[in-house]
């Protein structure tokens, strides 16, 4: 089964919690590290990036990380960097996290959603985030394309279109947790793949991860499901 969706969210308890202090010694030699997501392994998913007084010149050295918050109901998008005030403790949500070096070179990652944790550790600041659903890999300098990836690029670009033509949608999605909002896309993809042989035939092993997920869901986490494919339905999109 590909590792890139799927995600062993009820086993959080076995994680040591992440931390920025405990991010700091994961980050001792490199400026950011991920997991999107492995199977059989414990969450939640994650992206740690460390931001350093002066560039290392050894590895990718981050500058700023853009992320998307909510306020209001509605989407802002809010910059991380060596000046903000720390430390910080807040949700993040869906969309798209780009972290920036001083060459303006970027890696990019998809999310639904989570937690943001940053501290001042030493001369270094530290930035956490985590979340209980799929954080994605969208390329960069540094990395390729998680399998899903494009799929959840395709469902997020047809939320803005929701957002855009649907009264209150916004503040709906907005509310919504980071593992509805993933039943969503989760159902909206099943969806269109149980109608279309082609796209089974043609994606054999995603087809067989998304029936694995869209099972694993309904049986762990059968509210959240539930309310997955609420959002979806109010969307217009499926």
């Amino acid at each position: 089964m590909p590792a890139s969706l799927h995600h062993d969210m009820d086993s959080h308890e076995h994680e040591p919690k992440l931390d920025p202090p405990t991010a700091a010694n994961m980050l001792a030699n490199l400026g950011f590290v991920a997991r999107s997501d492995l199977p059989n392994r414990p969450g939640p998913a994650y992206l740690l990036v460390a931001f350093r007084p002066e560039p290392t010149l050894h590895h990718y050295d981050p500058e700023l990380v853009q992320y998307w918050t909510t306020v209001g109901g509605r989407g802002v998008q809010r910059v991380l960097t060596r000046v903000t005030a720390m430390p910080v403790d807040s949700e993040f949500s869906w969309g798209l996290v780009r972290i920036v070096d001083r060459l303006k070179v970027s890696n990019e990652y998809l999310t639904f959603g989570g937690r943001l944790a940053a501290a001042s550790i030493m001369d270094t600041t530290i930035a956490v985030f985590t979340s209980p659903a799929p954080l994605l890999r969208r390329g960069g300098h540094s990395q390729g394309w998680d399998e899903g990836a494009e799929s959840i690029g395709a469902f997020f670009g047809r939320l803005l279109v929701a957002v855009d033509y649907a009264p209150g949608f916004e503040t709906r999605l907005a509310e919504a947790a980071p593992l509805v909002r993933y039943a969503a896309f989760v159902s909206d993809v099943v969806g269109r793949y149980r109608a279309s042989p082609a796209l089974r035939s043609g994606h054999p092993e995603f087809w067989a991860l998304l029936e694995s997920e869209e099972r694993r869901l309904q049986h762990d986490h059968a509210p959240m499901w539930a309310e997955g494919a609420s959002l979806l339905a109010e969307s217009g999109l499926s």
